[in-house]
């Protein structure tokens, strides 16, 4: 910035004025576009954070589904052998029920069909 000097015999307020207006501008136009790359620089480290934030996030949601996806397929599995399980149990009860002899045997096949079909 230069100095606010009085003017020598050849220059008069004016252009001194000028001089000095103009030396103003090209100190702010420094100034407003130091502004403007630190502002970009923050805007963008904010930007950066975020974004890493999100990703961060991301990966947790998929990790749970992961998990989820695993806790599914053991539980599926879990009911499938269940499931076979208490078929062979139903199956097992329908043969004894056809070894009863208390009833006739129209009965006791009654009696067999209905405890087969509890199969899943």
């Amino acid at each position: 910035m230069t100095e606010f000097n009085k003017p020598t015999q050849e220059e008069d307020w004016g252009a001194l004025a000028e001089k000095h207006l103009a030396s103003i501008k090209r100190d702010m136009k420094i100034s407003l576009e130091n502004a403007a790359v630190r502002a970009a620089h923050k805007v963008m480290t904010e930007f950066n954070d975020t974004e890493g934030q999100a990703q961060q996030r991301k990966a947790s949601v998929m990790a749970a589904l992961e998990n989820a996806e695993i806790r599914v397929t053991e539980l599926k599995k879990r009911f499938d052998a269940l499931s076979a399980s208490r078929n062979e149990t139903i199956e097992e009860v329908a043969q004894h029920i056809e070894k009863l002899t208390g009833f006739g045997q129209d009965t006791i096949s009654s009696f067999a069909i209905y405890i087969r079909e509890m199969k899943k």
